[in-house]
């Protein structure tokens, strides 16, 4: 499946799932962009987590693809998922193809980005009750997940592990 035909059907699906979903539905739109098809892993662990977590849109780049075709599918996902207040788009890793390509769009489009996402930062925004501004999120999201990267074995007390 191409980056187009998987940005249309989680576009299908979004818009076909948001009325079930509204409590959990932020006005502030969420696109996950990653190498390969980690961000639509990402989003199906979400959902087994959280079976009623927003489907948001994932677009997925291949070193191999033109640059215009990533920029292309970035664009389709960033109005797929745009709700009038902003995009909010993670991102696998500062410095990627995915992170410059997304920041690319952050003059003509009301776009924040974060790199380096985690589960927790999606479960965190699937569950958000309370409205911020796009820039307000991106820094509290960022925040969270920072503080939900842990070594294990600092959390568990000795003798236990």
């Amino acid at each position: 499946m191409t980056v187009d035909q998987t940005a249309r059907k989680n576009t299908d699906q979004s818009q076909s799932s948001r009325s079930s979903n509204a409590a959990h539905d932020l006005k502030i739109g969420v696109l996950v962009v990653t190498h390969y098809r980690l961000g639509e892993e990402f989003l199906q662990v979400l959902r087994l987590i959280l079976p009623e977590a927003p489907e948001w849109t994932a677009v997925s780049v291949d070193p191999k693809m033109p640059v215009e075709e990533v920029r292309g599918a970035i664009a389709a996902g960033l109005k797929a998922s745009d709700k009038g207040d902003g995009v909010l788009i993670l991102t696998d890793m500062f410095g990627g193809t995915p992170s410059n390509m997304s920041l690319s769009f952050h003059d003509e489009h009301q776009v924040e980005v974060v790199t380096g996402m985690n589960l927790p930062m999606l479960i965190k925004l699937a569950t958000l009750t309370d409205e911020k501004p796009l820039d307000e999120l991106a820094t509290f999201i960022k925040a969270y997940g920072q503080r939900n990267i842990s070594v294990a074995s600092e959390l568990i007390p000795e003798g236990d592990v």
